[in-house]
């Protein structure tokens, strides 16, 4: 089963492991646009993100979308699906084409069984997320042009393929309704902003696609926490 060599959570267990998990949680595929589900279902299973990328989103006060996670390869979506009243925290929509591994209840008491490295792993990838989440919590009140370079930088790291150029392609379209939710701006900032960063020679395109000039975009933001 190679399409589980995947870099994430995956990439943290043995050939042997990946391929045995795979026979007992068959894999699911969908398509950009697809529901995997919305926020308050009920949360049955632990999906694990083999391939693309999945928005996470919650709807906030006056009825705002607001994103709280872009997920890729390897990530945990579900992980409270053990808790019996564990509910979604938010609406997941596939942004690409996106294959899951869905564990159930039921299947994890086999995984565990067979597989204790498992949720050894599991629990790993858990703790560093904590320090994810503080980490965004640091950068909460920053100013705009931060915000919006950290979140492009953080795509291109995540997302992007490197090659000889130093221009990062992201996978991905993103509106700038997208930008503003992830960043916790408005639209009319993130315009702005945008162009600020474009004419800072950072980043570059429009209408959804955007490349990000990862090196020069680090070095900038550095730069920037450290004159805070």
């Amino acid at each position: 089963m190679p399409y589980l060599h995947q870099p994430g959570f995956l990439e943290r267990l043995s050939e042997h492991e990946r391929q045995r998990l795979g026979q007992i949680c068959p894999p699911r595929v969908f398509q950009p646009g697809e529901l995997l589900h919305r926020e308050g279902d009920s949360c049955q299973s632990l999906l694990i993100l083999i391939e693309g990328q999945v928005k996470l989103s919650r709807v906030a006060g006056g009825g705002q979308e607001r994103i709280v996670y872009v997920a890729g390869n390897g990530d945990l979506l579900g992980i409270n699906f053990l808790d019996q009243a564990a509910i979604h925290s938010s609406t997941g929509v596939c942004l690409s084409r996106v294959m899951v591994c869905p564990v159930e209840k039921s299947q994890m008491e086999q995984v565990s069984r067979e597989l204790p490295n498992v949720p050894l792993r599991l629990a790993q990838v858990l703790a560093e997320r904590v320090g994810q989440l503080e980490a965004q919590l640091e950068v909460a009140s920053a100013p705009a042009a931060f915000r919006l370079g950290r979140t492009f930088s953080w795509l291109a790291q995540r997302f992007s393929m490197p090659d000889f150029s130093p221009w990062r392609d992201l996978p991905m379209e993103l509106k700038q309704e997208d930008l503003a939710a992830m960043c916790g701006i408005t639209r009319v900032t993130v315009t702005h902003t945008l162009g600020e960063l474009r004419n800072l020679g950072l980043v570059k395109g429009t209408r959804g696609r955007y490349q990000v000039n990862l090196k020069a975009l680090e070095a900038w933001l550095e730069g920037f926490a450290d004159g805070a």
